[in-house]
């Protein structure tokens, strides 16, 4: 579920930017992570949270399609 973005949030979203919208404890999970709003390509405006050592965004809807693909 994306929250409501504010114009500013908006912006920067559209220039390229990840966009901090909180920190979210997920079930199983022994702490919170900050969470990102990030244009997608192919899937437009999206949320999660940054992964590995270089901040790398990726939107979880790819990465399922990617794994589908693979199977």
């Amino acid at each position: 579920m994306i929250p409501e973005l504010n114009w500013w949030q908006r912006l920067m979203i559209s220039l390229g930017f990840q966009v901090p919208v909180g920190k979210r404890r997920l079930p199983g999970w022994s702490g919170s992570f900050m969470f990102y709003a990030f244009k997608c390509h192919k899937h437009g405006v999206v949320i999660d949270r940054i992964y590995g050592y270089d901040d790398e965004s990726c939107c979880q809807k790819c990465v399922d399609e990617k794994r589908r693909l693979i199977k």
